[in-house]
């Protein structure tokens, strides 16, 4: 079976041990109808085998989101358009959006407050997304 078959229904691979991360991904998945499946990074035996299909080995995609459709796997800032793009397509195919599908975040607790909850720390985020990107293309 070709990467391409595999997705056809897009996934979305997140980092599900980051609060803003995960809302991001169910956003996605619901504004889609559920066309847009999610998988996080580190709770996902989904996300983990689609990893070991796509990228290379000794490639660490935990660095950013992934939105992996037919095409290819789009990562961080190259993956904005492809996500803005299957949100339309799901409008009109999409089924239904389910809660179960996204596991709770995982947020580091220093004691005091959960880390990813902070201000801070979300924009820091969204600088780093905005700064990277990549892609793999299926052939």
């Amino acid at each position: 079976m070709s990467l391409s078959s595999t997705f056809q229904r897009p996934l979305l691979i997140y980092d599900d041990k980051c609060y803003s991360c995960t809302k991001f991904a169910k956003a996605a998945s619901m504004l889609s109808r559920g066309w847009i499946r999610v998988a996080g990074h580190y709770y996902s035996q989904e996300a983990k085998e689609a990893k070991e299909m796509i990228f290379p080995p000794g490639y660490d995609a935990t660095k950013m989101f992934w939105l992996v459709n037919k095409d290819g796997a789009y990562g961080a800032r190259s993956g904005l358009l492809p996500v803005v793009r299957e949100i339309i397509v799901g409008l009109f195919r999409g089924g239904k959006a389910s809660d179960d599908d996204i596991a709770a975040a995982a947020c580091e607790y220093d004691g005091t407050s959960m880390s990813c909850y902070t201000p801070t720390n979300v924009f820091k985020r969204l600088a780093t997304m905005l700064r990277h990107g990549a892609k793999f293309r299926f052939e």
